[in-house]
């Protein structure tokens, strides 16, 4: 039996505050995983809808061909982008939508990074994920809670507690980064900002080739958890680096 069996929940949950943000960071683990036949979903809380570039309809087409590309179901909670908050009434949206999905393995936004949803977004889904395990926490659907948390790096992050090799799926993992084009592409008839400058790209690569040289691959992405790293997190390394 595979170390992730299969359950009639989602096996690998990402989710990120803007669309791209998963992309950012851990596409080809989500492409590994599909490939794996394990059921991968992202859950974007805001549609981005007060970014510089693009429109929110445009990035929610451009987040649907991502995920189309990675092989994961992709979800919006429609958060009020830079204004969602800590409160009780985004925390129980987000509960009630981790019950109904039911994910082994919860995978979060940075919780240092530069910019402020992104941590707000995992001190709000790590919480979510705790409390949606209590049977008397007044919220819809039947208690869960994930099997392991794991969350991605900010910019400069430290040294993670996993890598994953994700060279066999490299270019289509950046495909589903390039599909957000309003985002990232070098547009010189569009405002400048950082992610769309040549150097934000080079920093996705730069770390990957960086946490390839430890794994002695081509390509890795990282993760971060709590320390020991809990089973399921190993279990699942397992299983996505297991010969196709």
């Amino acid at each position: 039996m595979s170390p992730i069996a299969s359950h009639d929940g989602c096996d690998l949950l990402a989710i990120g505050a803007h669309p791209d943000d998963v992309e950012v960071h851990v596409g080809g683990i989500l492409a590994l995983a599909s490939d794996r036949g394990l059921k991968t979903a992202i859950l974007d809380l805001t549609s981005g809808d007060l970014g510089t570039r693009g429109t929110a309809e445009t990035r929610r087409l451009e987040a649907g061909e991502a995920a189309r590309i990675l092989g994961a179901t992709r979800l919006v909670l429609d958060f009020p982008d830079g204004r969602f908050t800590e409160e009780e009434t985004y925390r129980l949206r987000l509960m009630t939508e981790l019950r109904r999905l039911r994910p082994r393995i919860l995978i979060l936004p940075a919780p240092d990074d530069r910019h402020p949803d992104h941590r707000r977004a995992h001190r709000l889904a790590r919480e979510a994920a705790y409390y949606a395990g209590l049977k008397n926490y007044p919220c819809p659907g039947s208690p869960f809670r994930p099997e392991a948390l794991a969350w991605v790096g900010g910019e400069n992050p430290g040294q993670p507690d996993l890598l994953v090799d994700v060279s066999a799926v490299w270019e289509r993992r950046m495909a589903a980064f390039d599909a957000f084009g309003s985002q990232f592409d070098q547009d010189p008839a569009q405002p400048a900002t950082r992610i769309a400058h040549p150097a934000f790209r080079r920093g996705v690569l730069g770390r990957a080739m960086h946490w390839g040289s430890l794994r002695l691959c081509d390509w890795a992405e990282a993760l971060w958890c709590e320390r020991p790293v809990p089973k399921p997190l190993t279990d699942l390394l397992a299983q996505l680096e297991e010969p196709a």
